[in-house]
């Protein structure tokens, strides 16, 4: 009688504990599928559209881009004109019109001298390991990082257009890592700056950070550097360069993920814009000096020198925020949700925001949330008082 009652009584605990591996096999399987999907496929997809294109698969409506046609319909539009530019020099003509400054057709001079498709495939190579050195620098250890960095809206549109963004955001890592070697980081913003006009406000953490002559050195090579390129240049193109970039940015910027743009999707004019700019810019650089004094710092002031980069900008397209993994690297070295929320970035229309308020705020949600999961951990809960034996 007792055998029987001990069995029937253990009979449930086999039925459970069969029960919780199943669903524990299960768990796994998904997280396999899950983990295979985001941090192996989605990476993959940025190399397979290029293949297509190289061969001849990829097909797309034509497109007319500031009155240029585009039989492709602007895949890897940025290296486009990059490769142009870069490809003038080498045949002696100037790049410009190029919207660009001097020094970035001088980057592109190595490329220029290839046959484009044979540039694609070099250029897509420098920058995957652009975008797998910017986590490397700030130390991240799990592959699952490096898949998620590749796998997101933002990291394969900078692939995809043939853009400069990861190689700006391997210019921030490097300028924290070796933060305290003043040739190193004065050459790391400069290139940032010269290059696209973008990460200027490191500069201003640079000096709330009491780096004086790094800052100094950063604004003297940066002026050597963009005036000795348009010397060679015979300053051609110098002095229409402003008045260019102000016709780009009339026709871009109401598309982009810009808080200029923000305004003028809200109904504002383009003078309430860059009045809501400039405040913007006057509260962000205080930012910057407000935390460098207070704890972490150091590190604080340089997420919102870079978090500035992006909020001062007039242009914002998606693959801007490939810059949101330099903030996550500096906190996260494994994965943790911070990683995986950039992926909701796949629900934006796309590289441009077409001027929608609801596209725009839901960006800057995802950047937020992503950031904020990094930055802030929840405080542990206080242990209990030990009861006394009365």
């Amino acid at each position: 009688m007792d055998v029987v009652e001990q069995t029937t009584a253990s009979q449930p605990l086999f039925e459970h504990s069969g029960r919780s591996r199943a669903s524990s096999w299960l768990g796994i399987r998904v997280r396999l599928v899950l983990e295979s999907f985001c941090f192996v496929l989605l990476p993959l997809s940025a190399p397979f559209l290029i293949l297509e294109y190289l061969v001849g698969v990829y097909h797309q409506h034509p497109i007319t881009v500031d009155g240029k046609y585009f039989p492709d319909g602007g895949f890897l539009f940025d290296l486009h004109t990059l490769w142009g530019a870069g490809h003038d020099l080498i045949l002696g003509h100037s790049p410009y019109p190029f919207v660009y400054p001097a020094p970035a057709a001088f980057l592109m001079a190595p490329f220029g001298v290839l046959p484009f498709k044979v540039a694609v495939v070099v250029y897509s190579l420098v920058l995957v390991g652009a975008a797998l050195l910017t986590l490397r620098v700030l130390g991240v250890s799990d592959w699952r990082c490096y898949g998620a960095a590749l796998g997101t809206l933002a990291g394969t549109a900078a692939i995809t257009t043939g853009s400069l963004s990861w190689l700006i955001a391997l210019s921030a890592a490097l300028a924290w890592r070796y933060r305290d070697r003043r040739v190193v980081v004065a050459a790391s913003i400069v290139f940032a700056v010269v290059t696209k006009i973008f990460l200027w406000p490191l500069v201003f953490w640079l000096i709330a950070t009491r780096r004086f002559r790094t800052a100094a050195a950063s604004v003297v090579l940066g002026i050597v550097t963009v005036f000795g390129s348009w010397a060679i240049l015979g300053f051609d193109g110098l002095r229409d360069y402003p008045h260019r970039l102000g016709h780009i940015a009339g026709l871009e910027t109401a598309r982009s993920y810009s808080p200029f743009a923000l305004v003028q999707s809200l109904g504002g004019s383009e003078q309430l814009a860059r009045i809501v700019l400039v405040g913007l810019t006057l509260v962000v650089i205080a930012a910057i000096f407000v935390l460098a004094r207070g704890r972490d710092g150091d590190r604080r002031a340089f997420v919102a020198a870079v978090a500035a980069g992006l909020l001062l900008s007039p242009i914002v397209w998606a693959h801007y925020f490939v810059l949101l993994f330099v903030v996550i690297a500096l906190y996260r070295r494994r994965l943790t949700v911070a990683w995986v929320v950039p992926f909701v970035m796949w629900v934006l229309p796309g590289q441009d925001s077409q001027g929608s308020t609801r596209m725009i705020l839901l960006a800057y949600a995802i950047v937020g949330a992503a950031a904020g999961f990094a930055m802030f951990r929840p405080k542990s809960p206080q242990p209990r008082a030990a009861l006394g034996s009365g």
